[in-house]
């Protein structure tokens, strides 16, 4: 064992350690909190060493671990190495760990009666990362994960570098952002179990919403910006694709945005204190569930983000199952003490509105979910199966249409409208819905959801001209993002077009007002295919990276985006043919027959003579023309290989043999071309969309998220 993993082996049963005193001290032994306080601190530090020594490692390129080796190399900018700390399984954890330390120390710097649970709680979870990182570590040695490959005590020159997907510089800020949401949602879980333990089911919601904000805010924000990540980078021209594991974080934001809604209820008016409890509860369980579909590696047959097949998918599952199992007995044991005002049977109120918009958002991530799961599911029984993006766009209409219903019914119920505003609010809303869409779409549920979202815009925009209280503003701002963002998702989809267009080497087309010159092709380490892009006049050089990546043996397209205000033109290489290499090479299996350089081939085999000698030749014996030719390599134990070449009688061209392949038992052959012989240019297949209004997408997360922003400091004030 190493040090890195004696640091990791000392904090997990130190963090065990502060669990005992602290149940201790939970139990009336007042002396045991003290005890655990100083053993979670010393634990933080153990933490904070294990961090920087895995920094250390990874910007000195210390490729004895297995962890460096796989997701850095010596050439990386500095950036990505530090990136690369949660670019796997173990960083992420170890990272994860890191936060979910401060927010127990934030914890105990302001002390109340919740605080020993809490921090019980925040431990216990530290304590299961911990076992996780020692079953899959950061610091485990190369030699030890692939015995067969390394020698004891070898170090590679060079890592194996990053997957190019993740070298961009949303990789630098998406994980950690995404990763605050996730530690700092174990809170409002431990208020919750700390709630039930003391039989306080009102104090804990106001204690814990500030961190319900923060969670809610820096997970969302995590979920829009791998939005904007994979629009920019996996060229398929989009920014949500119901990826599995895009879902896996979309399922628990959905139910944190229920749970802060319930909060304010039971806050405002003392209800829904079982659902609350049980919101708190789920929201954590299902992080902890994200985790498990995306690090567990139980769907990489199934999603393009998800990470390999990994030891630590059992371990993951224990613990979803140890938090559910405790969960469900505190819940079941004291439900019946748990006494909430009755809400008012009439069904138009502001509190009815708000909780049948909680039953929308936990029924839809609830089916969200299960979608999510069939792989799993489906598993149990046969094949592994996965449901189509069309059962998610579909479920998605009703309960978005619903959901900005009763956005729209909840202003009703408290906001004080004239009527004059009401008609000119509809008028506009039903005119600008049709406006926005007739031009593009006659689809029925895309210009209702226009007309909600202009509808919804022009109350806001009344409320805020008549009432600009604090109190107000952050909520409006959240919900006129959310009708923005109905909006771009509406036009960027659903107004925009896409063709495909061949265009050959020198070759310019036009595809609506550019027009786009194929340059070329630039072999290198990363290659990429070179454009020209005109566009009134001016011209603009483009590059698409488009290359086989050795580290996932995938092709990697990058596409080449020029932003506008009235949208985006997405161009994607859907394909590069190198039609000159391809005319006067190919490879031939065993009697196979294929055309190089106008001449007709066929392969009948290998031949080989001399062999283990310092001489030893292999040709290939090959039919061309209906003329028998031997063309191959001889092997020189002391020089470089030599060319076996033909003359093909009869023409100006030769044949040579450019490389074998035993195992499959063929042969790539190469003919020279003739002088006479037309060569065709080399090609391109592009795609090429316009994305309309897309920018309007991004507009409305970020509106989304400045509303959480506001409500938090509000609360912030408040607390002053």
């Amino acid at each position: 064992m190493n040090t890195g993993n004696i640091i990791l082996a000392t904090a997990m049963m130190l963090s065990a350690a502060s669990v005992y005193f602290m149940i201790k001290n939970i139990r009336s032994d007042e002396k045991s909190f003290i005890t655990g306080q100083r053993i979670f601190y010393i634990t933080g530090i153990l933490i904070l060493f294990a961090v920087l020594m895995l920094f250390s490692s990874l910007l000195n390129n210390e490729f004895q671990y297995t962890y460096v080796y796989s997701n850095t190399a010596k050439n990386m900018p500095v950036y990505y190495k530090i990136a690369a700390f949660w670019a796997g399984v173990e960083g992420s954890f170890l990272f994860w760990l890191l936060v979910l330390n401060v927010c127990g120390i934030i914890i105990l710097r302001k002390k109340n009666e919740f605080t020993s649970i809490l921090l019980a709680t925040v431990a216990v979870t530290q304590t299961v990362i911990l076992i996780l990182l020692l079953v899959k570590s950061p610091f485990d040695y190369l030699w030890n994960t692939y015995p067969g490959e390394f020698q004891k005590l070898e170090i590679p020159g060079n890592g194996t570098g990053m997957n190019p997907l993740l070298m961009d510089f949303w990789m630098v800020i998406h994980p950690p952002v995404l990763f605050l949401g996730y530690a700092s949602s174990v809170i409002p879980f431990g208020y919750a179990i700390a709630s039930l333990i003391k039989g306080n089911y009102d104090k804990w919601i106001k204690e814990s919403y500030p961190w319900v904000l923060f969670s809610m805010l820096t997970l969302g924000a995590g979920i829009f910006m791998g939005g904007y990540w994979a629009y920019k980078v996996l060229g398929w021209g989009g920014y949500w694709g119901w990826d599995p594991v895009e879902n896996s974080s979309l399922i628990p934001w959905l139910v944190s945005v229920a749970f802060m809604h319930g909060m304010l209820l039971q806050s405002r008016k003392g209800f829904m204190k079982k659902s609350n409890i049980v919101m708190a509860l789920s929201y954590f369980i299902l992080v902890f569930y994200s985790t498990f579909l995306t690090r567990s590696g139980v769907l990489s047959d199934f999603s393009v983000h998800s990470f390999g097949k990994s030891n630590i998918l059992f371990f993951l599952l224990a613990a979803i199952i140890f938090f559910m199992l405790i969960s469900i007995y505190l819940f079941v044991t004291r439900m019946r003490k748990i006494e909430s005002k009755k809400m008012n049977s009439e069904i138009f109120t502001f509190e009815g509105m708000i909780s049948y918009g909680i039953i929308l958002l936990l029924v839809y991530s609830f089916i969200i979910l299960a979608g999510t799961s069939m792989p799993i599911i489906s598993g149990l029984f046969k094949n592994p199966a996965n449901v189509t993006e069309k059962f998610y766009n579909s479920i998605s209409v009703p309960f978005g249409i619903m959901i900005l219903t009763f956005i729209i019914l909840s202003m009703f119920t408290t906001g004080k409208y004239q009527k004059k505003d009401l008609i000119l609010a509809g008028s506009f809303s039903i005119v600008a819905g049709i406006i926005f869409n007739i031009f593009f779409t006659k689809n029925i549920a895309a210009m209702v959801f226009s007309i909600l979202s202009f509808f919804l815009s022009s109350l806001i925009f009344f409320d805020l001209n008549k009432n600009r209280k604090i109190t107000l503003f952050s909520s409006r701002i959240a919900h006129l993002g959310i009708a923005i963002l109905v909006l771009g998702i509406i036009s960027s989809n659903l107004h925009s077009w896409s063709e495909q267009k061949k265009v050959n080497i020198g070759e310019t087309i036009k595809s609506g007002k550019i027009s786009i010159s194929l340059k070329g092709f630039h072999e290198s380490e990363q290659s990429h295919i070179l454009i020209a892009v005109s566009e009134d006049g001016s011209v603009k050089e483009g590059k698409m990276d488009y290359y086989i990546d050795p580290k996932t043996e995938s092709l990697y397209r990058e596409p080449y985006i020029i932003p506008g205000i009235t949208g985006d033109i997405y161009i994607t290489p859907q394909m590069y043919n190198f039609a000159a290499i391809n005319y006067s090479s190919a490879l031939i299996k065993k009697n196979e027959e294929k055309t190089i350089s106008g001449l007709n081939v066929k392969f009948y085999g290998f031949i080989t003579s001399n062999m283990g000698s310092e001489a030893m030749t292999i040709r290939a014996h090959l039919i061309i023309n209906g003329s028998k030719y031997f063309p191959g390599i001889k092997l020189n134990k002391n020089a470089d290989p030599e060319n076996l070449d033909q003359k093909i009688s009869g023409t100006d061209k030769t044949v040579s043999v450019e490389d074998f392949d035993a195992t499959h038992h063929a042969v790539r052959i190469y003919i020279t071309p003739g002088k006479n012989d037309i060569i065709p240019p080399d090609f391109a297949i592009l795609e090429i969309s316009y994305k309309r209004f897309i920018w309007v997408v991004w507009l409305g997360t970020i509106l989304v998220a400045v509303g959480f922003i506001v409500a938090m400091i509000k609360l912030r004030r408040k607390a002053v």
